[in-house]
């Protein structure tokens, strides 16, 4: 090091400098028609699981408010004893459907969920076409869930959209020439 120039030296310590002031990245804002698109979408889940129409008079954020998120009670049931309460084990398969039915409205291939959380609160939730995995989410302890605020629900869905149709658009010319299902490994 005391050969180096110092030009070589300034430019190692500027990059030292850039490595140490990395904190967590800024998040972007949630693209509204994206979070619309997935309110629609869980709120035609949660009016097929309505079977008397209880819920059929509320407004949207309303419904999923009450019937979507959970409340204090809810999240604290799912800390206590890492037991996972009824509504976290709704809410997991519920919004990855969800977020499979915007991604299939967006790309026009048709998207397959599949989410599982145990008793524990350990899972996944896995948003596939054919043989290519869009979004692969592990749950620890159940988190991110329960979610009791709709803003943090709109992100989440918002992001694992915007990650499948980015995953989706950068195998596009690989899966062109022999579709989804014929991909080898």
């Amino acid at each position: 090091m005391a050969n180096e120039s110092p030009a070589v030296l300034e430019g190692a310590l500027q990059e030292n400098a850039l490595l140490e002031r990395r904190s967590r990245p800024v998040r972007k804002s949630v693209d509204q028609e994206t979070a619309e698109a997935l309110v629609r979408r869980l709120c035609s889940l949660l009016d097929a699981e309505d079977f008397f129409g209880r819920y059929a008079a509320l407004q949207p954020r309303e419904k999923i408010a009450q019937q979507f998120l959970a409340s204090a009670a809810d999240q604290s049931q799912s800390e206590f004893n890492c037991a996972v309460s009824p509504k976290v084990r709704q809410q997991v398969p519920l919004l990855f459907q969800a977020m499979a039915g915007v991604i299939e409205e967006r790309s026009g291939t048709m998207i397959q969920s599949t989410a599982e959380i145990n008793g524990e609160g350990f899972g996944r939730g896995l948003l596939y076409s054919g043989r290519v995995i869009l979004v692969l989410k592990s749950l620890r302890a159940g988190f991110p869930f329960p979610f009791t605020s709709e803003e943090k629900m709109l992100r989440y869905g918002a992001e694992c959209i915007e990650e499948g149709l980015a995953f989706l658009d950068r195998y596009k010319e690989v899966t062109a020439m022999h579709g989804l299902l014929s991909l080898e490994g």
